[in-house]
């Protein structure tokens, strides 16, 4: 008998945070891969290898290639690992502005929830209510108090008439409220708490089998204190924002203060406590709506650098394959028979659709997902012709930022002392480094050697060499004239 499957990501989510502020998820877990690694840095190229099992020179969307015109739906089911899954009713739920409608992502789906729209991009309370940036888009009324009139009348028909009306509330007060130093802070998530009520109706409404999609953006820039975070983990102002530095202040300019660090990894720290609570709550609440079984596979797209000496000193997780930034948690949650309870073979992402079929048919786990050599990459920087964000970049600067890079991670040699997987990185630039890693310490790195060769057989894992792929990459004209509120999103989330 066929089971229901649930992809939960957690956008962001770094391994080693995720170790010491989800203990329930940990204790929850039925099978733990220890050393998962993201297929790629950024949302949209990671998702795309979860779905389809391919690297981003493979399937082809990463920053070289992602603007206006990209629509996921040229992507047929059958590319993806839904198309293994046929039984399957398949219901998406995410708060990502790349995973969403306007990039096609919801033909995916036979149902699609987009809760994109949240406080983390926009003045807004409730996602599942009306916001004011969804109605002024449509709206050509010159009249301000008509526009007002006219999204109260919209407020008043839709479905959650009251949280419509306390969107457009919070619309004009947010902003100033948010200048000031008040006693509380921010009273709505960035989608965890609706997307796990959205997910629960689903699974109420039926029919099964279902394969559920997730994605929750809480660990996600910007950060500050929200009313759902345990204040004992941290004491951070109410008034604080990440926003206060933006990724290339704190990049290039080296702008973080000591206390800004800090208010920076507790804040994040408790966005993925609050995280590890809600993710709970939804595994009771939809195995008790469900009649068949549910496992629950939880992972992150990629990871975030919080300025540590082994993320080399960066924040964000642009130009960066850190193990901050690549080294994921991977939990499975109520696994069939034959899954081992820890599990410290290096394990790829582009797996993840496989192992998500094989636990949906009941199947044990197939040793051959775990390889001695697991290969990833990123392309290049987001934004076409702006992607710094307008600074003034010399020509060294902006290549080093827009390099592609290329990684391998493998198994010690049986010859080897070492228990620690070998991570090898090398670059557009013709870098080639070596570094070296600790199996006690997720998420850590050190610089082991530069200037190593690069053994043919890393090289052989990708379809064509880097040099040659970034080059026709950059030739591509990009259309980067993305919708007005698209853009905006993507501005707030430090990606534009």
């Amino acid at each position: 008998m066929t089971r229901n499957v649930a992809l939960v990501v957690l956008d962001t989510v770094r391994k080693d945070t995720f170790d010491e502020y989800a203990p329930r998820l940990r204790r929850r877990s039925g099978s733990s891969f220890e050393q998962a690694r993201a297929a790629s840095s950024w949302s949209t190229p990671s998702h795309t290898s979860m779905f389809t099992g391919d690297l981003p020179s493979e399937h082809g969307v990463h920053a070289e290639h992602f603007d206006s015109t990209f629509d996921f739906s040229d992507f047929d089911v059958d590319d993806t690992f839904y198309g293994d899954l046929p039984e399957h009713r398949r219901v998406g739920l995410s708060a990502n502005s790349y995973i969403n409608p306007h990039f096609g992502y919801d033909e995916l789906f036979d149902s699609f929830h987009d809760f994109s729209i949240g406080s983390h991009t926009a003045e807004s309370l409730f996602t599942e209510g009306k916001t004011v940036q969804e109605y002024m888009k449509r709206t050509d009324e010159p009249s301000a108090a008509k526009r007002h009139l006219g999204f109260l009348r919209e407020c008043i028909e839709h479905d959650r008439p009251a949280k419509s009306v306390a969107n457009g509330v919070w619309a004009l007060l947010g902003p100033k409220l948010k200048q000031w130093d008040v006693p509380f802070p921010e009273f709505v998530d960035d989608g965890a708490s609706v997307i796990t009520d959205t997910t629960v109706e689903e699974a109420e409404r039926g029919p099964e089998p279902t394969a559920f999609f997730l994605n929750y953006m809480d660990a996600h820039t910007p950060l500050r204190n929200l009313y759902q975070h345990d204040d004992g983990i941290h004491d951070v102002p109410n008034s604080w924002s990440s926003t206060e530095i933006d990724k290339w202040e704190l990049n290039e300019d080296g702008l973080a203060t000591d206390e800004y660090a800090e208010n920076y990894r507790d804040v994040y720290r408790a966005a993925v406590d609050y995280l590890d609570r809600t993710v709970v709550d939804l595994i009771d609440r939809v195995q008790a709506a469900t009649e068949r079984e549910t496992t629950f596979v939880i992972v992150s797209d990629h990871g975030h650098n919080l300025g540590y000496d082994a993320d080399d000193g960066l924040w964000h997780h642009t130009g960066s394959m850190s193990e901050g930034v690549m080294h994921t948690p991977l939990e499975i949650v109520n696994p069939p028979k034959g899954y081992h309870e820890t599990e410290d073979r290096l394990f790829s992402h582009l797996h993840l659709g496989d192992l998500l079929v094989d636990l949906a048919n009941e199947r044990p786990l197939d040793d051959t997902y775990f390889q001695d050599r697991i290969p990833a990459e990123t392309v290049g920087l987001l934004g076409g012709d702006n992607r710094t964000w307008g600074r003034e970049f010399s020509e060294e600067t902006f290549a080093w930022w827009d390099r592609m890079m290329r990684v391998v991670y493998g198994e010690p040699s049986a010859e080897s002392d070492r228990t620690a997987p070998v991570k090898r990185q090398w670059n557009s630039l013709g870098e080639r480094f070596r570094y070296r890693l600790d199996r006690d310490r997720p998420s850590w790195q050190e610089l082991a050697a530069e200037d190593v060769d690069v053994p043919a057989a890393d090289r052989a894992l990708f379809a064509e060499p880097l040099e040659e792929y970034k080059r026709a990459a950059a030739a591509t004209e990009q259309d980067t004239d993305f919708d007005e509120d698209v853009e905006d999103h993507l501005k707030q989330l430090g990606y534009l």
